[in-house]
């Protein structure tokens, strides 16, 4: 199968204290964005990339991202999230497959991705995901109300991974209904389809915050020494 990645990244760095886009700061000698775009370079199954960035940013984009050939469009980004990828959904050439990954992850494993892949051709939309460690606790007005079987949980990550049709029709869905969502994949549940599931691994984070840049760190020089 082949795939198209569609990057968001047209966010900023407000929960980091700074006041650009986090995707811009380097781990090493390396902005996370192009990290994060190079996983997709890297994929065999990875036909092209289209990212959304802020409007004053495309022209920094394409700097950084100089070189990789899958990047086939960048375009200007919506006012949140979900409006970024319609926006780049809607701009993509024909397609079987979407994948949908946050510009900030830039440590997730080809094994993810193969997975996603394999998944998607039978199920159309398919997330990726790890276990919780810590117990988890459901609350209202600061007290507990039950314990939640974590076994029956995982923590969301992406990349998300759909058929294209099925995911084109869930983002205009939410457009006509001013559905407000926090991953993709609850576009497709508001329509009534399962998302099936595939395993993620504990590095595959989302830099958000300071302390994130600092597992960061320490995951790209775990990463450099398995390469040695």
């Amino acid at each position: 199968m082949k795939y198209t990645a569609i990057i968001p990244a047209a966010g900023m760095g407000s929960r980091m204290g700074i006041n650009f886009n986090k995707i811009f700061i380097k781990i090493g000698e390396t902005p996370i964005i192009r990290m994060t775009v190079e996983k997709f370079q890297n994929d065999p199954n990875c036909e092209a990339v289209h990212l959304a960035g802020r409007e004053g940013e495309i022209d920094s984009l394409h700097e950084m991202l100089a070189g990789l050939s899958k990047v086939k469009g960048i375009h200007i980004g919506g006012a949140e999230r979900q409006d970024s990828i319609f926006n780049a959904l809607k701009a993509l050439s024909p397609t079987d497959y979407v994948f949908i990954h946050d510009g900030a992850r830039p440590f997730v494993r080809q094994e993810t991705l193969s997975a996603l892949s394999e998944a998607v051709v039978k199920n159309d939309s398919v997330i990726c995901g790890v276990k919780p460690k810590d117990t988890l606790k459901m609350i209202s007005d600061n007290q507990v109300q039950e314990t939640v079987d974590r076994e029956n949980v995982i923590i969301v990550h992406t990349p998300q991974a759909f058929r294209y049709d099925l995911i084109m029709d869930a983002h205009e869905n939410a457009a006509e209904q001013n559905l407000a969502v926090t991953d993709d994949s609850m576009m497709m549940e508001a329509l009534g389809y399962r998302v099936h599931v595939v395993p993620s691994s504990y590095d595959n984070i989302k830099i958000t915050t300071e302390e994130d840049l600092k597992v960061a760190e320490s995951i790209l020089k775990k990463e450099s020494e398995l390469d040695v």
